[in-house]
């Protein structure tokens, strides 16, 4: 018998150089360091929060977080590790965002690649969102081999099922479907997935946040794209999920989703 993460740990590949694109360098030893939960990692002096990863159960509640708890202890247990601070300004639980590092391995996207957590956008430009590509693409990786919780169906969710997304509110999503109209409005855009406005799914753009999208124009242009979105559900008039984060939507041609 073996940890999960030390199992885990003997299919994990070398970290490939991706400078300018995602900081991994620098950082502290983490030093008797162990998770309290899985998205908290404490040392003696400070405590670290996993930035980048949610626990299964931000999807649905019946999915167990312990395997994810179980992985993060092995590594630290296994592993000289060291935490890359994001921000110097603590969240409200008094915990530093960081990325989690070997030499080797970067923790957070090999627990996405093995379908033990869920990738999240991240809080703000300062959490280095321009990492959300390379998080996501491990998460895809692990959803199309059905690792970890993607073995369990139905954890995305289709945008033309409007019925499903409704029993869902209030709940953290994944939905994919294909932008079939663009309402540009004086003070949000509204990506529309079907014709039905008062009905069906909408994701909505605050106008203050239209240029982290790249523009009225940028967003015209995805009509016809089959998109990837993920945020909290909300209700109004349908299901809608509001959109602050670019990471927030994933082209999923680039993905080559079948």
């Amino acid at each position: 018998m073996c940890g999960a993460f030390l199992c885990l740990s003997l299919i994990v590949s070398p970290l490939p150089a991706r400078a300018g694109t995602c900081e991994l360098a620098g950082g502290e030893r983490l030093l008797t360091a162990h998770a309290e939960e899985p998205r908290t990692i404490v040392t003696e002096a400070k405590s670290f929060a996993l930035a980048g990863i949610s626990p299964p159960s931000l999807l649905d509640e019946r999915l167990p977080d312990e395997p994810l708890l179980a992985a993060i202890n092995d590594f630290l247990v296994a592993r000289t590790a060291r935490a890359v601070p994001l921000s110097q300004k603590s969240d409200r639980w008094n915990r530093i965002p960081a990325w989690i590092m070997t030499d080797s391995v970067f923790l957070q996207e090999e627990l996405l690649r093995q379908g033990l957590a869920v990738a999240v956008p991240f809080a703000g430009d300062a959490l280095g969102e321009t990492c959300a590509t390379r998080l996501f693409a491990a998460e895809e990786e692990a959803r199309k081999a059905g690792r970890g919780i993607w073995k369990t169906p139905g954890l995305v969710h289709k945008a033309k099922d409007a019925a499903a997304l409704s029993s869902q509110y209030g709940r953290y999503g994944i939905v994919e479907g294909t932008i079939i109209s663009v309402g540009n409005r004086p003070y949000r855009t509204y990506l529309n997935f079907g014709r039905d406005w008062s009905h069906d799914f909408t994701a909505e753009i605050d106008g203050r946040d239209v240029p982290v999208f790249g523009g009225e124009q940028r967003l015209l242009g995805l009509v016809g794209k089959t998109v990837r979105l993920r945020g909290f559900l909300e209700e109004k008039g349908g299901p809608m999920l509001l959109l602050r984060r670019s990471s927030q939507l994933e082209m999923m041609d680039a993905l080559q989703h079948p």
